[in-house]
């Protein structure tokens, strides 16, 4: 999936979703860390996966108004540079929409993937996505600690972050026995009860509702703050397992 569709494709879930998140949540920080998510997700990887897995980090959210092109210009900038990215020029995608997008390593090391991607509607509004990619065994001390400074990078932005995590990999040999374990073993292992599900010929999907993680999206058939997917390759007789909260995020 290319820059433009990924984003728009996350902005309507921001625009659907999200902000009731948010919304929600809001009342309940007092009692809850802003690593909260990003530690149990991380603590519970190390039961789940057979391999390395890796991990996908993103903040989706309104920001402030830029009702020119000058002043998107400026304020995709503003976050570019905020991240320790270069500046960019936004472009129009095929709806006239404005779209700023700046990427690179991450900084000094080099370890993972950082990408800010800024859109902006006719009236002014626009929606801001900061996005980690880390690859395939990156140290969970790393991981903590960039979302505790992009966190930091954020607030001074006047953003309060809400992190979205999906980790992805291995999850050991196929059999209809492992199956069925290893969806209780997600279950147990977050103190979660199934809200809704959707199974074809190589996956499932089910999304949770957990006890260890911040109150989630408000559904038609319940709240949701866990998804897992779990993917049979038919080719190596494995399965994959992806995990997310609240909601999946596209692959790279």
């Amino acid at each position: 999936m290319n820059l433009q569709n990924r984003l728009w494709a996350v902005l309507l879930l921001g625009a659907l979703l999200l902000g009731g998140w948010m919304a929600y949540t809001g009342a309940n920080r007092a009692v809850l860390t802003p690593l909260s998510n990003a530690e149990t997700m991380l603590q519970m990887a190390d039961k789940l996966y057979s391999a390395a897995y890796s991990a996908t980090v993103q903040h989706s959210g309104p920001y402030r108004r830029a009702v020119d092109d000058d002043s998107f210009a400026a304020l995709g900038n503003e976050v570019a540079v905020g991240f320790g990215l270069s500046p960019s020029k936004p472009v129009r995608d095929a709806n006239g929409h404005r779209v700023y997008s700046s990427s690179g390593p991450t900084q000094p090391e080099g370890w993972g993937k950082l990408e800010v991607a800024l859109s902006g509607w006719a009236d002014g509004s626009t929606n801001l996505i900061v996005r980690l990619d880390a690859p395939a065994g990156t140290e969970k001390i790393k991981l903590l600690a960039w979302t505790t400074e992009s966190s930091a990078r954020l607030e001074k932005l006047g953003i309060q972050g809400k992190w979205m995590i999906t980790l992805r990999g291995g999850a050991g040999a196929w059999s209809d026995e492992a199956m069925k374990a290893l969806k209780g073993k997600v279950a147990a292992s977050f103190k979660a009860e199934p809200v809704d599900s959707y199974k074809d010929s190589s996956s499932e999907i089910i999304s949770y509702n957990s006890k260890l993680l911040e109150p989630g999206i408000r559904s038609a058939a319940g709240t949701i703050n866990l998804q897992a997917a779990f993917h049979r390759d038919s080719v190596y007789g494995t399965y994959r397992l992806t995990i997310a909260t609240p909601l999946m995020i596209s692959e790279p």
